[in-house]
């Protein structure tokens, strides 16, 4: 792996226990993302790209089995480190947007609350320096007012606003890997452009690597 390479996978399977039998999900997928290089994960619906993403996630269901002959972030073993050990990478080193904005974020927290906890649980700083990154990421993804933003609760917003505080929420620790599943579902056409493009953007602007899957 170079000094430059995000994430290196090969040969990752995944496969799950059913009724049935067994369901392989994923077969043999090996790829590579670099630092700022944008990689796309194409395919019909239900031909394994989320379990993709579930599985460098580590956040596979229980009655699913990943093997790999190597899956590294950063030159990290991913697949030898414990729950724990990968709950420190996730939010921090390695970031996800999820296809629904709408359910994506805790009704009962502002918004604020919850930018500012990732933050704060990965030791990046105190309240006062994570509310002052909260409000500038909020400018950086176009949301106006963003004091008052992080004041809101999530239905307070449109489904464009809440994918854009999940875009933001997402990088509030700088992650060097940034996984979009399916980030435009639920919104309108004009919507998906919009949020496509400040991808892009955000993603130049703070040399991510980033899984597109679509």
């Amino acid at each position: 792996m170079s000094s430059d390479t995000v994430l290196e996978v090969e040969n990752l399977s995944v496969d799950i226990a059913v009724p049935a039998g067994t369901l392989h999900a994923v077969s043999n997928l090996s790829l590579q993302v670099e630092q700022g290089e944008t990689l796309c994960i194409v395919g019909e619906s239900g031909c394994g790209k989320s379990i993709t993403s579930l599985a460098i996630m580590n956040l596979l269901p229980r009655k699913a089995k990943l093997t790999a002959d190597k899956l590294a972030l950063e030159d990290r073993d991913l697949l030898s480190m414990s729950e724990s050990e990968f709950a420190k990478l996730r939010g921090d080193r390695i970031g996800m947007i999820f296809q629904d904005p709408m359910t994506s974020l805790n009704p009962v927290f502002r918004i604020g609350d919850q930018l500012e906890e990732v933050y704060i649980q990965h030791g990046k700083g105190g309240r006062k320096e994570a509310r002052e990154r909260a409000e500038f990421l909020l400018e950086k993804v176009g949301i106006v007012a963003p004091t008052e933003r992080l004041s809101q609760y999530p239905h307070q917003l449109s489904g464009g606003l809440r994918q854009r505080m999940m875009i933001a929420m997402t990088l509030m620790c700088d992650p060097a890997l940034i996984i979009a599943d399916e980030p435009t579902t639920a919104l309108d056409v004009t919507m998906q452009a919009q949020t496509l493009n400040l991808l892009r953007s955000l993603q130049k602007e703070f040399n991510a690597g980033l899984i597109l899957i679509t």
